[in-house]
């Protein structure tokens, strides 16, 4: 019998190194996503699309629509790429007899919301940037006087690095007024940012990696566009000690800010899922969409964390998104973000060239439908009203 598996939030480069790696070992690969347009579509692994009601805007038709594909083309195996994993791990009953890998939803629900994460670093004695909780416009300037600038700002519930502002002066506060109590204010941190990522088996750790971040979208911080594998025993000890205390089953990632003079680290958040960075651990050797496979067709792995070091791979459409919002907002003109200079790419390659036009085509519906460079709207999901 063949391998079978269906990959959902199919349109995006996470996806995409899902289908690739575990296309080229054989397995039976279906990829769903409720846009018309995206990166699998484009590919030339053979793959089979499908399409399912957007999670965004209705989580039951969603549900059902993934079940009764699951159940008519006999899949047993399924893996989430994105926020589709809440609904997933709060209605894993719905989908009994399918195979997949994914959080408790309380500790997902920690992990994804940056203040209780945040507690959680705290708690277990991991350095944790200073941290507060207005509760007034005067709460917000009062901590703004008295900080280095900028400051960040985090929404509570969002997505990665939606929902992060960086703030240099009062006025870019007045956007945010209306949703006090949403989010929290954080002291910036400067250093390197870091990625420990890992693949746990019902709280046990099966697979680790670490990357260093050398370039980011926007020069405020971020989705990075180009990393480098590397290792940092600290920050992976820090990792292991969060998501070993919170049980985790699956994939995450844990970001750090890493101060090379002090030799500090600071925790910065959990992505809860996989990243958008996974290309670079798969092309460096520490290959997770298969762990992931081994683990929900066979049942458990032995540990693995050797991969090669200072292998870079670059996110060729963000570092061009990158280039247009640095011109825009901050008229600042960037070449380097235009680069093509690393060792492989997120979304492109000579033998699957056209999967970085089915992304392009993603990126200019959501541009023509919005007219920004990244849409946020219906790009979150609220973890508390799932």
């Amino acid at each position: 019998m063949i391998d079978k598996v269906a990959v959902t939030y199919s349109w995006n480069r996470m996806a995409y190194i899902v289908n690739r790696s575990l296309s080229k070992r054989g397995v039976q690969v279906f990829t769903g996503d409720s846009s018309v347009v995206n990166m699998n579509k484009f590919s030339l692994l053979g793959n089979i699309c499908f399409r399912y009601p957007s999670f965004y805007k209705s989580q039951d038709d969603f549900l059902v629509s993934l079940k009764s594909f699951l159940e008519q083309n006999r899949i047993c195996n399924l893996i989430p790429t994105h926020e589709e994993i809440f609904i997933i791990s709060k209605y894993i009953d719905r989908l009994d007899g399918i195979n997949t890998l994914v959080p408790n939803f309380e500790s997902l629900k920690i992990a994804h919301k940056k203040d209780s994460s945040s507690s959680l670093a705290k708690d277990i004695g991991i350095p944790v940037p200073s941290t507060f909780y207005p509760k007034t416009e005067e709460d917000c300037y009062a901590f703004f006087n008295n900080s280095p600038k900028p400051i960040v700002l985090k929404y509570k519930n969002s997505n990665s690095s939606k929902g992060v502002f960086y703030i240099d002066s009062g006025k870019q506060f007045q956007d945010h007024f209306r949703k006090i109590g949403d989010f929290v204010l954080q002291e910036y941190v400067r250093g390197d940012g870091y990625g420990v990522s890992a693949l746990y088996k019902e709280g046990n750790m099966r697979a680790l990696f670490t990357h260093k971040r050398l370039k980011e979208k926007v020069v405020t911080g971020g989705t990075s566009t180009l990393r480098m594998s590397t290792r940092n025993l600290e920050l992976e000890h820090y990792a292991k000690l969060i998501l070993d205390r919170l049980s985790w089953n699956g994939v995450a990632m844990v970001e750090f800010k890493w101060d090379e003079h002090q030799k500090k680290g600071y925790f910065i958040e959990i992505n809860p899922r996989f990243w958008g960075s996974l290309a670079l651990p798969y092309y460096s050797g520490m290959d997770f969409p298969w762990h992931y496979y081994r683990i929900i067709r066979d049942g458990d792995i032995e540990f693995v964390d050797n991969y090669k070091l200072g292998v870079k791979v670059k996110w060729l459409l963000g570092g061009g998104l990158g280039f247009l919002d640095n011109l825009i907002h901050n008229k600042t003109f960037s070449v380097s973000a235009l680069s093509a200079s690393a060792d492989y790419f997120d979304d492109f390659s000579i033998r699957d060239p056209f999967v970085i036009l089915g992304e392009i085509g993603y990126y200019l519906a959501k541009f023509f439908q919005s007219m920004k460079l990244n849409p946020t709207k219906n790009s979150s999901l609220d973890i508390d009203n799932i």
